[in-house]
């Protein structure tokens, strides 16, 4: 049984680690982008504001 689970928790890891390599950029460039789109807008409110 706790063989069963080690091997089971290890092929999780190793899933999550192929998945952080595959996925990691793809992701990071669309938070960057959201938090751009986010930022340019809280700009312009400010700057109407004024």
């Amino acid at each position: 049984m706790k063989m069963g689970r080690n091997v089971a928790l290890m092929a999780l890891g190793a899933g999550a680690v192929l998945a952080y390599q595959k996925y990691s950029k793809p992701v990071m460039k669309k938070v960057e982008k959201t938090a751009n789109k986010a930022l340019k807008k809280a700009d312009s409110k400010l700057e109407n504001m004024m």
